[in-house]
């Protein structure tokens, strides 16, 4: 089922748009660079400094997961689809697996799955809820498009942020004054 459900999304739905639009949604340089900063500029811009206070507890909170997924990958040691079906899936091996060869969990979905479910939870913004999930899935979509993991990898990996985000989202509206208070602003809005 995991292998059917990858070759199907990544042959029978392969495009080029496609190829060009997943890839700059799983590169973190000129996709999740840029939505860090523009996060923050957003966040700081309606919450003022607690938004800012905020955007650094998420940053800590993503920096955790990801250490997290990386002590996982090394626990767990699931081959990434990519080198068991790179000829089936047509791509060129170096370029498309890169140099880890365990894909379980994903930290890309981990990452967004952490940071939408944290947002979501500590603003209670349909409109921050909806834009973050909605980035979050596209990532675990191109993760599987790609060849970088199995469907069941990034499902898993997507499960565990939601619980580290929103544990994280817990310990900050309880201990952390900031969260508390943007949750206050969010539902007078």
């Amino acid at each position: 089922m995991d292998k059917a459900a990858l070759l199907w999304l990544n042959q029978d739905l392969a495009h080029p748009w496609l190829d060009v639009f997943f890839t700059w949604v799983s590169d973190r340089i000129s996709f999740a660079l840029p939505l860090v900063l523009l996060l923050l500029v957003i966040s700081a811009a309606q919450f003022g400094w607690k938004g800012v206070r905020l955007w650094l507890f998420l940053a800590v909170t993503v920096g955790l997961a990801d250490a997290l997924g990386n002590v996982l990958k090394h626990l767990i040691a699931q081959p990434r689809p990519c080198y068991e079906f790179y000829e089936l899936m047509r791509h060129d091996l170096a370029a498309r697996c890169g140099a880890n060869l365990t894909g379980m969990p994903s930290n890309h979905a981990l990452n967004f799955f952490t940071a939408a479910t944290l947002l979501s939870a500590t603003t209670r913004s349909r409109l921050w809820a909806l834009s973050a999930f909605a980035i979050a899935i596209a990532v675990l979509l191109s993760r599987v498009y790609l060849g970088k993991h199995y469907p069941s990898q990034v499902l898993a990996s997507a499960l565990l942020g939601m619980v580290w985000g929103g544990l994280a989202a817990w310990l900050a509206v309880k201990y952390f004054s900031f969260a508390g208070a943007i949750r206050s602003h969010s539902n007078q809005s």
